[in-house]
């Protein structure tokens, strides 16, 4: 890909890429930065992985931490810088997209309450903070370090009031992983997971399976990456219907148990051998 320029003055980058398919960055595809419940959750959340030593504080605004679902103006954000890069366009961090074009290549509905949820996202995205050791993908900082997602975001109405148009400023952090193409191509048909379990299963899956023809992951493992707050046992239920579902693009999964349905080992993860987005970054 392409090395990104970002002007100094923070040009406007106008999105208007019709054929831009979604793009994850990694770090918040590996941990669980986003809630995965539509209700708003203003209560702070630390991630820890025991293994490598590596934490993470999240800490949301009044309005709550932000959603996976809040997470597609990122997703789209990238994916439109990513293919204007390609194309030798030159990029900032300071995003300019049309709010239709957005809710349509996110399969979302046109109605008011859709214009609505933009600027409740931009609200959460803006708000909600990271303290954590995590440096340059897998690499640990002695300290902490702070971050956000959004430096700015802007909604803006015609005289009617409608929404037309979201100016958007990512954040230094998130945008240095871009040039750092620490980035994966998303399945366009991620937009059409109307779950949060679905989405970060399916980024989880993306993420570690890769390539591979196949991924395991035990289980309490797994629960701790969902970063949620739920109950093993409850977890355990939302993950066999996804099991039974089986609606995470590019990808099959079982669970293998022991000792009876309710103690489960691990998650397998098979790639599909049709036709999907893995080999894209």
């Amino acid at each position: 890909m392409t090395e990104m320029i970002l002007s100094e003055q923070l040009d406007l980058f106008v999105a208007d890429i019709i054929d831009a398919v979604p793009k994850g960055e990694l770090s918040t595809m590996e941990y669980p930065i986003f809630a995965i419940s539509t209700r708003p959750d203003p209560k702070p959340y630390r991630f820890e992985n025991p293994k490598t030593g590596a934490w993470m504080e999240i800490l949301p605004s009044s309005k709550g931490r932000a959603t996976i679902h809040d997470k597609d103006i990122l997703l789209y954000c990238f994916g439109q810088l990513a293919e204007a890069a390609n194309r030798g366009r030159q990029v900032s961090r300071k995003v300019h997209m049309v709010a239709y074009d957005f809710l349509k290549q996110t399969n979302r509905g046109t109605g008011g309450r859709e214009y609505r949820a933009i600027t409740d996202a931009l609200v959460r995205l803006r708000g909600t903070t990271f303290n954590t050791n995590v440096r340059d993908g897998s690499q640990l900082a002695q300290k902490g370090s702070v971050f956000g997602l959004i430096d700015y975001g802007q909604a803006v109405t015609d005289n009617s009031g409608r929404l037309t148009h979201v100016e958007v400023v990512i954040s230094e952090h998130l945008f240095a992983a871009l040039n750092n193409k620490q980035i994966l191509t998303y399945n366009p048909e991620y937009f059409m997971l109307s779950t949060g379990y679905e989405r970060r299963l399916y980024e989880l899956c993306r993420k570690h399976c890769g390539n591979q023809n196949s991924w395991e992951i035990g289980f309490k493992n797994l629960h701790n990456k969902f970063g949620v707050r739920s109950s093993l046992r409850e977890f355990r239920r939302k993950i066999k219907e996804l099991v039974v579902k089986q609606s995470i693009p590019d990808y099959y999964i079982h669970l293998l148990e022991k000792n009876g349905p309710d103690t489960i080992e691990k998650l397998i993860v098979k790639r599909k051998t049709s036709k999907n987005y893995i080999s894209e970054s």
